[in-house]
């Protein structure tokens, strides 16, 4: 989050530090006064080596509260990471279903392929494996009660119109030209017949500037926006990029280490560029190449960076991370890459629910009749689920939900076993599958555990993989008259306030040559808001669990009340009223929603490989896929990793 400078005094105990993240006993937690900003002691006392070591309680008694209300449709019971997921996670975490798996109950299943994880990777290794194998069967086992990982939706009813907001997953590098040029292209995209060019929708009864995307209006291309900045105290300073910052309440070398950086565009020529941003975190390259030393600058940049895919902060991620998502400064490396600029010419498309909308053609692909007879885009991204078509027998490819898988193993030994067991809790019940092959499709910290025959280097790879949480709010409005009459399309504010620090207005696609959503100030939209909870200063490891710590402590109506002061404080002057502009608010807690690289992760250290090139390679029968390998996470790279993962398994 930005910092003003205010001192944060909002105090957590030292019992409360447990389960890597903030836990109470039941309403007392959810109750408490504002527990989700920690002390400067307890920061303090983060710093120290032994930190994770004295968090070992279980995260396992949230309820409804916490998780609030989903919205209406299909992803309604499935918002993020929910109470129920995060209950059972963490009472696998802490091995109290150990003593129950040897009694599993065999369910007499057997499969080609078993997928653990039904996000992109999942479901593309999935699609993959049958492309080849048609008559294969393939069982997806998911954690939640939705399909998609964290490309799923938040679906509400306003007014008589249907609205969506992303989950998580939002947004395909756009045009499809540029992506290649980026290389942050998939040819699924054409494999599943999505449209190769896109009409997007005018605002009507405004003259606001609006953004196509959520993503570049935070900084990537203030200039395609009607960008206002927020301080408590300070009336709305409108487009302060375009005046030199007039009308904001920062002092004069702040304003021209902000106008620097946007400037800098001939960073050092080196043949290894990559290797040697990889070398440093971002914080020392502002500092050491851009000239750039200045608190202030790291905490504008910080949620922007890590909202964008970094995870955390200037001060933790490596600068070739920071390239990876074209943050100010190392951007220009795409000079000597050969593409320019990225900023110039790619954005990030998206479908109303975010890349909900991509997902759904896969499992579309692999289960034809998973949204009933679906066959526009438009249905395909909208029908209802069958429920009925997901998991029925003897069909080739079945997704299994509300499953935590808790352990697969060989049979035997991995170097000569003949299948794999998969052992699996649902609807409290212990059970178990074999498989030919499995694809383990979820992130390093649970592979590691669940994978209970796991060779130490695979292990200790896996280890080395740091997450960070992401927040994402959606607030369904029942009119942004107030935004149009302040002059805003896009909003930045600055604080410690915890329910939020950027969201903006954007364009929709035409789909069928239909707008899916309206873009009236008159009429209902969704705002979103991705909030990272980072606490700069503290090791990487520390910080990802303290941010976590602070994500996972604010119960639902803590954190409504954030979103409707903070609203009103910035929205109020435009005539904006809570009680009767906002018509929703959803909240997608996911607890490990990016993974922070570290300097040396991509190219490895001390002369040893990186870790993903350790994990990629196969365990027996069992292969391993997800975005994060790729050291990054978005779409293309988690639908790569899959298909990598089925090809591998394909030759077993």
């Amino acid at each position: 989050m930005a910092k003003s400078g205010k001192k944060i005094d909002s105090s957590i105990t030292r019992r409360d530090f447990v389960g890597g993240t903030l836990i109470g006993s039941g309403a007392a937690l959810l109750s408490a006064k504002a527990p989700g900003l920690v002390s400067n002691a307890e920061a303090a006392d983060a710093k120290a080596p032994d930190f994770p070591q004295k968090m070992s309680a279980p995260l396992n008694t949230l309820d409804k509260s916490w998780t609030g209300p989903g919205g209406v449709g299909d992803y309604a019971s499935a918002n993020g990471n929910t109470h129920d997921v995060v209950n059972a996670a963490h009472t696998f975490r802490n091995r109290d279903f150990d003593a129950r798996m040897a009694s599993a109950a065999d369910t007499g299943e057997h499969f080609d392929l078993v997928v653990v994880g039904g996000g992109f990777a999942g479901i593309t290794a999935a699609y993959t494996f049958l492309k080849d194998k048609p008559e294969a069967r393939v069982l997806i086992f998911d954690n939640h009660a939705m399909f998609g990982g964290e490309a799923r939706q938040n679906e509400f009813e306003v007014d008589g119109h249907r609205l969506w907001g992303p989950q998580g997953s939002n947004g395909a590098v756009w045009p499809l030209e540029g992506a290649k040029k980026i290389e942050m292209y998939s040819h699924l995209w054409e494999e599943l017949e999505l449209p190769t060019e896109f009409e997007w929708q005018e605002a009507k009864n405004t003259d606001l500037k609006i953004p196509k995307d959520i993503y570049s209006p935070m900084h990537l291309a203030w200039e395609e926006t009607d960008l206002g900045w927020f301080h408590d105290g300070h009336d709305m300073a409108i487009n302060p990029w375009s005046n030199r910052f007039k009308d904001v309440p920062i002092d004069d070398k702040t304003k021209q280490d902000l106008i620097w950086m946007e400037l800098y565009r001939q960073p050092p020529e080196r043949e290894d560029w990559p290797q040697w941003l990889d070398s440093m975190t971002y914080k020392q390259f502002l500092s050491q190449e851009m000239g750039i030393d200045n608190e202030n600058v790291d905490n504008y940049l910080n949620p922007f960076a890590a909202a964008m895919g970094c995870g955390l902060g200037t001060d933790v991620i490596s600068a070739y991370q920071a390239f990876n998502f074209i943050q100010p400064g190392v951007n220009q490396y795409g000079r000597q890459w050969g593409i320019g600029d990225p900023t110039d010419y790619v954005y990030l498309a998206s479908f109303p629910g975010g890349n909900t909308g991509i997902l759904r053609h896969l499992v579309h692909r692999i289960i034809p009749d998973a949204f009933g007879d679906a066959k526009s885009l438009t249905e395909i991204i909208s029908n209802p689920v069958n429920w009925s078509a997901l998991d029925r027998p003897k069909q080739p490819a079945r997704i299994r939900l509300n499953s935590l898988v808790v352990n697969v193993r060989h049979d035997g030994s991995p170097d000569s076993a003949k299948m794999v067991h998969v052992t699996f809790l649902k609807d409290g019940n212990m059970q178990r599958v074999t498989a030919d092959r499995v694809v383990m499709a979820g992130q390093q910290h649970m592979n590691k555990r669940v994978v209970s025959d796991l060779p130490d280097g695979h292990r200790e790879a896996m280890g080395q993989f740091e997450h960070s949480p992401i927040l994402t709010i959606n607030v369904a409005l029942r009119n942004w008259k107030f935004m149009d009459k302040l002059g805003v399309a896009s909003v930045r504010w600055f604080g410690d306030d915890m329910g939020g620090w950027f969201t903006t207005l954007r364009k929709q696609m035409v789909l069928d040559g239909e707008e899916p959503m309206p873009l009236d100030p008159t009429k209902p939209t969704v705002l979103t808001m991705y909030n990272s909870f980072g606490i700069p200063g503290m090791p990487l490891e520390n910080q990802a669990i303290a941010a976590r710590m602070r994500m996972f402590s604010m119960s639902y109506a803590q954190i409504e009340q954030e979103v409707r002061n903070q609203f009103t404080k910035m929205f109020g002057p435009g005539g904006f009223d809570a009680d009767r502009d906002i018509a929703g608010i959803t909240l997608n807690r996911q607890g490990h929603a990016y993974l922070v690289t570290p300097p040396g992760f991509h190219f490895g250290k001390d002369g040893n490989p990186p870790p993903s090139e350790v994990i990629r390679q196969l365990h027996g029968r069992v292969g391993f896929a997800h975005a994060e390998l790729l050291g990054y996470q978005m779409w293309e790279g988690a639908a790569h990793e899959g298909e990598r993962a089925a090809q591998q398994l394909l030759d077993v």
